[in-house]
């Protein structure tokens, strides 16, 4: 059996026909929404920005894990479609889209982004068969995951597996430190079972959710700086020179998370006062000492689409005057109680909790979510720490609505019945538990209305 068959879809043809031409006052709660064209927005940013820079991309699906916006990162007309996914599900359900792209004259390649387990060979193996030489990439930080790496390209009929070497920058989630004694023996090994035409070193990869602690552009490009010299390093310090300047296509470097990959967008002709500090020219040098090794740079994110709380707090990039209306994600939810007067604090009650927003912190508020200013009285200000309304505590289905300033003690200007969108701290986890998010499109005519429905892969 195939193991996605255990996780069967629901029909997007009867999610459309419940949904579409709705509006967000008609459908059920909690719903996750997602714009349209706040996500043609952020994604045409992005691949605006690696084209001016003239750097690789490959797009993260694991936040939203549809066909859909999976298309719209890449470009729908690009003749180089690189992705990644976090799940042996996300995999599987990228084949159609993948095999679309080939058809379509596209070199195709898929990075499974967490070091392969052996319970995966045998799907790892069925994609490269059906896909072909070359289309599927594995990360590697132990030398026991290549006795894996063989036994995929035996079970694919002898198919090339290509490789990337996890490289640790300072998250220490996993890889390996650039100049370790381990890291030395990891690239000995694999450059051997390269000379035999089991797999391609593609080069050195690392992703730093450090850089989500940061507070500016600057930071955000130090923190990028950071993860390219790791990288760089690695390549240099592990690899014999000869290799690196002979090879048919050069080594690779693969950094980023959404805030140092949306740090890129610092450096553009349009962004003088970026672009000018001692932080981009860091920037700038490091990766032109990467290029003079002999060394292409790719640049990876995932969330950037979508944004969210996190992303506005780490501030990479300037987003304008109100960076939350950048969000892409929200959760629709209601108000299903209301506390004036229970505690010190003025509450409300919302059916959306920890199953619905998820735990993880925002290091800019204490809170789960920020009520966004849609469907709130025009009094209401949800930019400013003093006059906004968060999601204070949460259970497992409840969420308490308070003030982030808890100064304040007049009633929420909130009542029964009402309905609220949130921007929630974590789009990636918070989108987990949904199995479809409604499309609407902010500017088109009326910004309530739903016009599709995007089928969320699930399982593992």
């Amino acid at each position: 059996m195939e193991l996605n068959a255990a996780f069967p879809m629901p029909s997007k043809e009867q999610l459309t026909s419940a949904f579409v031409g709705k509006t967000l006052q008609d459908v059920p709660l909690p719903s996750a929404i997602l714009d349209l064209a706040k996500l043609k927005t952020n994604c045409g940013l992005m691949l605006a920005a690696v084209k001016e820079l003239q750097v690789d991309f490959r797009a993260h699906i694991k936040t939203h894990k549809t066909t859909e916006l999976s298309q719209m990162q890449v470009g729908r007309n690009t003749k180089d479609a690189r992705l990644i996914c976090s799940t042996m599900a996300e995999l599987e359900h990228l084949m159609p889209l993948a095999a679309d792209y080939q058809q379509k004259g596209a070199i195709v390649n898929v990075l499974y982004g967490v070091p392969p387990g052996a319970s995966h060979i045998p799907r790892l193996a069925r994609f490269l068969q059906s896909m072909g030489p070359g289309t599927l990439i594995l990360m590697v930080d132990d030398l026991t995951q290549l006795k894996t790496v063989e036994q995929v390209y035996n079970q694919s009929e002898q198919s090339t597996v290509k490789v990337f070497l996890k490289t640790d920058s300072g998250y220490h989630r996993a890889g390996l430190a650039p100049t370790s004694t381990r890291m030395q023996d990891l690239v000995n090994a694999t450059i051997s079972l390269e000379s035999r035409g089991v797999l391609h070193l593609l080069g050195f990869y690392s992703h730093n959710s450090l850089s989500y602690g940061g507070n500016s552009p600057l930071d955000a490009m130090d923190n990028l700086r950071v993860e390219v010299d790791a990288c760089t390093q690695a390549a240099i310090h592990n690899c014999p020179k000869d290799y690196i300047s002979t090879r048919n296509t050069p080594l690779s470097i693969s950094c980023g998370a959404s805030p140092t990959a949306l740090s890129l967008q610092n450096l553009l002709s349009n962004s003088p006062d970026t672009a000018a500090t001692s932080s981009a020219n860091a920037l700038r040098s490091s990766l032109a000492k990467a290029k003079e090794a002999n060394i292409s740079f790719e640049i990876h994110a995932g969330v950037y689409p979508t944004l969210d709380m996190q992303q506005v707090s780490a501030s990479s990039r300037e987003l304008g005057a109100k960076p939350e209306d950048n969000i892409a994600f929200t959760i629709l939810s209601e108000i299903c109680s209301t506390y004036p007067d229970r505690t010190e604090y003025p509450e409300a009650l919302i059916n959306a909790g920890v199953i619905a927003l998820a735990r993880e912190p925002c290091k800019s508020y204490r809170g789960h979510g920020v009520i966004s200013g849609w469907n709130m009285p025009d009094s209401y200000d949800p930019y400013t720490k003093e006059s906004r309304v968060i999601v204070d505590r949460i259970s497992q289905e409840h969420g308490l609505l308070q003030w982030e300033d808890r100064a304040k003690k007049e009633h929420l200007p909130v009542e029964y019945g009402q309905r609220v969108q949130i921007w929630p701290n974590h789009a990636c986890i918070t989108g987990s538990q949904f199995g479809w998010s409604l499309i609407i499109d902010s500017e088109s005519g009326d910004a309530n209305v739903v016009r599709d429905v995007w089928v969320r892969w699930r399982g593992w």
